[in-house]
């Protein structure tokens, strides 16, 4: 299987930022790893839904063989660089929550 490894690299930083920054809205000072382990079930559940349980672990079989050009670390520089694309993704979930919140006004004026 060719992989798109640019695809793979970018969304791991993507996804790494993401839940770094979710887990520091989430975490509680005394139970940190609460926080971890839901993200950890939350991604279980994804990927179940998305790729089902024997893909998935075709999948995870073959994520220690992907090597990140900046040899699996995520660095602040690469955080920062998509750290835009987060705030789009955060101001559009505030839009739809506001969209949601406002009352539905069937009258025509």
């Amino acid at each position: 299987m060719a992989a798109d490894v640019d695809t793979i690299e970018r969304t791991s930083i993507v996804a790494y930022t993401l839940l770094n920054e979710l887990h520091d809205v989430l975490a509680l000072p005394k139970a940190p790893d609460d926080v971890t382990l839901g993200i950890l079930m939350g991604l279980s559940m994804f990927m179940d839904d998305k790729v089902g349980p024997m893909r998935s672990k075709r999948l995870m079989s073959e994520a220690p063989t992907i090597v990140l050009k900046t040899d699996a670390h995520v660095t602040s520089d690469q955080m920062q660089r998509i750290m835009p694309v987060l705030r789009a993704f955060g101001d559009h979930l505030k839009d739809m929550r506001a969209k949601a919140a406002r009352p539905v006004d069937d009258t025509v004026a």
